[in-house]
């Protein structure tokens, strides 16, 4: 077995138990079932970085782009760490083998247009120096791919690559930083597990778009989130749709629905506004409805997929009544842990453009 299929194997173990509590041994930040503190205090630069004792970890930044035609393009970058257990090391030279780091890195890059999808994915073990974080300045990387910025976030660049495409992309935040849910503690379960999650939804975005050999100057809105955590989901949840909108300059929105056919779907969500204002969502504010749906196959364990690609989003104290459309239906991501995303547009009470991600189908 070579190393890549190693790691896509290890990868396979770790992320389909990453619903569960863990129950080793946590620092101040951890309470003992595995959940995060109830005492958040972020503090920057330090916290754009990793948090090595935490379970799961990503930094995630999608786009919604137009070239000077008026074309429509979707980007995603994406750096997973997962932390492994590792109760076995035997010596002094297992120790300080780099191979055999708990920390395990995968990333996700992603340019979707109407008539393409691709993507492309890259492994990494903790401890070689192929991927990792550090701050001032912020860097995150895996191989040539890479997503810097300064420390507050307002200015940045991503790159990436892979089949038939590549982007290089500049941008430059006018607002803060948002923090969802309870200062940063975004529950995830009616059981109460929780993460630790924030974003920058006020990016504008300037670069350069490959597809197919044929180069776009594009230009557009972008998010990008931070979350950690060491129980995303429950042991009974199948999955999550989760939503991101740019309704205007000042004004953005993201909720999501946690799956659970045994006790009920969760929702949770953050109305933004005045660039700098907030309102935290809940099931009693949110509607997702799907209305239409589409399959395809998966490449890559030949097995058939079906996902809603259009949906009803109703949230009525903010007089918000959208209905979203997907891009490209089949924006599918056969990698190693499947999923759908891609770019949305919306019609209703406001027109705009934003992200849809959907896993567990």
């Amino acid at each position: 077995m070579n190393v890549k299929s190693f790691l896509i194997v290890v990868f396979i173990l770790l992320l389909s138990n990453v619903g569960v509590a863990q129950t080793y041994n946590p620092k101040n930040s951890l309470n003992a079932e595995g959940f995060l503190s109830e005492k958040f205090d972020f503090k920057f630069p330090k916290d754009h970085n990793a948090h090595y004792d935490f379970k799961t970890e990503w930094w995630y930044i999608t786009a919604n782009l137009k070239n000077t035609n008026g074309d429509l393009f979707g980007i995603q970058w994406t750096l997973f760490r997962n932390k492994s257990d590792l109760n076995n090391l035997k010596s002094t030279d297992d120790i300080m083998n780099p191979w055999i780091s708990n920390q395990l890195w995968m990333a996700h890059a992603v340019v979707t247009s109407e008539k393409n999808h691709f993507f492309n994915e890259k492994f990494s073990r903790g401890g070689t120096g192929q991927a990792g974080v550090k701050i001032s300045p912020f860097l995150a990387w895996i191989d040539d791919w890479d997503f810097s910025s300064n420390d507050d976030w307002s200015v940045a660049s991503i790159k990436a690559s892979g089949n038939n495409f590549s982007y290089n992309l500049k941008f430059e935040s006018d607002g803060p930083l948002i923090f969802h849910g309870n200062n940063g503690k975004s529950i995830k379960t009616k059981d109460g597990h929780y993460s630790a999650y924030y974003s920058q939804p006020f990016f504008k975005v300037k670069g350069k778009l490959n597809i197919n050999n044929q180069q776009f100057l594009v230009e557009g809105n972008a998010w990008a989130d931070r979350e950690w955590s060491n129980a995303i989901l429950g042991s009974k949840q199948e999955g999550w749709d989760w939503i991101s909108l740019h309704i205007d300059d000042e004004t953005k929105l993201m909720i999501f629905r946690v799956r659970d056919n045994e006790n009920g779907d969760f929702y949770s969500g953050t109305y933004i506004y005045n660039k700098n204002k907030k309102i935290n969502l809940n099931g009693k504010d949110i509607e997702m409805i799907p209305l239409t749906y589409n399959t395809g196959l998966n490449n890559l364990n030949k097995k058939s997929w079906k996902v809603p690609t259009s949906w009803r989003v109703i949230v009525k104290k903010h007089e918000i009544d959208l209905t979203l459309k997907a891009l490209n239906k089949n924006a599918y991501v056969d990698t190693v842990i499947p999923y759908w995303e891609g770019p949305v547009s919306f019609t209703g009470s406001h027109k705009g453009f934003g992200y849809l991600e959907m896993t567990g189908y």
